[in-house]
């Protein structure tokens, strides 16, 4: 990786002395100034994939009129212009429909059953596509495969848990109104009754 590292940060310094060769003699053309530039440039690429780097590069030739910091320069390889945003990228999901490949793999991960099912107003199934899609765009941004294995968040345990304790709850709402017995004795004496069965019968 440290190789990697260095080969990123030497693609750089060639790459702006040959582009901007007036400005890189007099920002960076004493040594030390040059060292301790690329120590700045490292510590700023050092999550970046070379493909990341390479795509910055590529863009700092063909759109910037001046050299970009480095802060800049890890927008333009981080930039993946045809994302959409997350609410699109949202009802994309609901329709199975998608206009980029990121969009399927989140929506995947979050579940094309339940997609298919939710309505666009599911607070908890979209929290859920929302995590997922975020954890596909860094992997766009970061040239890396889109594809992968998306570990459930907690929230997502979290949204079964409330959605299984609504149904609980509905549950016992139903057994009220219906005036169920929920003690085995009163329940027995229900079915009895409802029988025609007299309980001193059958004692």
């Amino acid at each position: 990786m440290e190789q990697g590292l260095r080969d990123a940060v030497r693609r750089i310094f060639t790459t702006l002395k040959i582009t901007f060769p007036a400005w890189y003699e007099k920002h960076y053309g004493d040594e030390r100034a040059e060292q301790l530039a690329r120590r700045v440039w490292r510590e700023t690429i050092i999550d970046l994939s070379d493909t990341a780097v390479d795509r910055g590069l590529h863009r700092m030739v063909k759109e910037c009129k001046f050299p970009p910091a480095p802060c800049d320069f890890l927008e333009l390889c981080k930039r993946v212009d045809d994302l959409p945003p997350v609410d699109r990228a949202w009802h994309e999901a609901l329709l199975g429909k998608y206009s980029h490949e990121a969009v399927r793999v989140a929506a995947e991960a979050t579940g094309t059953f339940d997609l298919r099912q939710a309505k666009s107003t599911d607070k908890a199934l979209y929290q859920q596509f929302e995590r997922n899609y975020a954890i596909v765009q860094r992997r766009a941004e970061n040239a890396q495969p889109l594809d992968g294995r998306i570990n459930k968040g907690i929230e997502h345990d979290s949204g079964m848990k409330a959605q299984l304790a609504r149904s609980h709850q509905e549950a016992r709402d139903l057994i009220s109104a219906q005036n169920i017995p929920t003690d085995g004795k009163a329940a027995r004496a229900l079915l009895l009754a409802k029988l025609g069965i007299r309980r001193d019968s059958h004692a």
